[in-house]
């Protein structure tokens, strides 16, 4: 039998719900360390960092937020060798392969979760990524809904959170009942992965769970109305608050950039050795908001920081000039982080009134 008959013939996958003990979940997270790299929110001091877990005692299932996303760290890395030049009496081009390491993520947010969907529109669309392609293959999402509402946060303005809608993408989701998870299974591999038996989940369990999600969204200090923002900021190209914001406290350091867990432009850089024998080509991550980004002779298309802050605010709010879909999941950590406070959604809002 063929490999896509042997596909055709498997009973078709149900989504599962259960309920079960978190305890019983960790221990069976700890169980996955033979085969798989664990990874999930760690605290450390103040913060909370996803990073390789030794055991599942480290995870901080709790954090409201972090300061980079799980799929820009493990997924998309932020730098990567790709090739090496040795140069003798002739020219070697060794090729580095794409690490195939499987690893697990656990308590991946909503806003994350969507983030790494928006990033395979990206590295998994008419071009594949092939160091993308092999991460993501090799890679198990345990998304986790929120419990907490961050001051910054506006992912239910955009449709990413704080409850995950999207049914496919990632394997399994949990939601926080005390001493319980509510895990519903939304991949095949997961099924198989997971072998726990749980407590059926009925009408009074998804009942609770809207009931959280309910009470969530009354939550949000910070809200936005994307309606139409695209054509606003085509019309409002040149409104005073791109230039007082660029002027008054934009630093182009590039902060924004660098936490945005959608962001994904990058540049290619050769690096030659001191005796010049060796060549190494790697790939970083690049910010639009750095006046060297996309430079060409004569210099970059965007000398103006207010032509560069207005680049990344339209870029994250809009939705139909790129994938269908907005480019921000709301997870505010580029006000969080900005060391002057810049809002994309209060300067949105201020073209508004326009």
């Amino acid at each position: 039998m063929c490999g896509l008959c042997g596909e055709l013939a498997k009973a078709p996958f149900r989504r599962s719900k259960k309920l079960v003990p978190k305890e019983t979940f960790f221990l069976w997270l700890d169980s996955l360390r033979k085969k798989y790299k664990l990874i999930g929110p760690v605290k450390v001091g103040s913060q909370t960092v996803f990073k390789k877990l030794n055991s599942s005692k480290e995870l901080f299932m709790e954090y409201e937020s972090t300061m980079f996303s799980p799929g820009k760290l493990f997924i998309y890395k932020p730098k990567e060798d790709l090739l090496r030049f040795s140069i003798n009496d002739e020219i070697a081009i060794d090729e580095i392969p794409p690490i195939s390491e499987k690893q697990v993520i656990i308590g991946v947010h909503p806003c994350d979760t969507n983030a790494i969907l928006y990033l395979d529109k990206i590295f998994l669309g008419a071009y594949k990524d092939p160091y993308y392609d092999v991460r993501r293959k090799n890679t198990i999402i345990i998304s986790l809904n929120c419990t907490k509402v961050s001051l910054n946060c506006f992912c239910s303005s955009v449709g990413a959170g704080p409850f995950l809608k999207a049914e496919a993408g990632y394997d399994m989701l949990l939601t926080d009942f005390e001493d319980k998870y509510l895990i519903e299974i939304k991949s095949r591999r997961a099924e198989e992965l997971f072998n726990i038996k749980g407590k059926r989940v009925g009408a009074s369990e998804l009942r609770l769970k809207s009931e959280k999600e309910k009470s969530l969204l009354s939550s949000f200090k910070k809200t936005i109305n994307v309606e139409g923002l695209d054509e606003l900021f085509m019309k409002n190209i040149e409104h005073p608050v791109w230039q007082y914001t660029a002027e008054e406290r934009c630093l182009s350091c590039s902060n924004c950039v660098m936490v945005c867990p959608t962001c994904f432009c990058y540049d290619i850089v050769d690096e030659t050795s001191m005796d010049l024998k060796t060549v190494r080509r790697f790939r970083h991550l690049d910010a639009c908001q750095d006046i060297r980004f996309a430079e060409v002779y004569g210099g970059n298309f965007r000398q103006r920081r207010a032509a560069r802050l207005r680049q990344f605010v339209s870029h994250k709010l809009n939705q139909t000039s790129q994938y269908g879909v907005l480019g921000t999941v709301g997870c505010g950590r580029c006000i969080t982080w900005c060391p002057t406070g810049i809002d994309l959604t209060e300067i949105a809002k201020e073209i508004q009134k326009s």
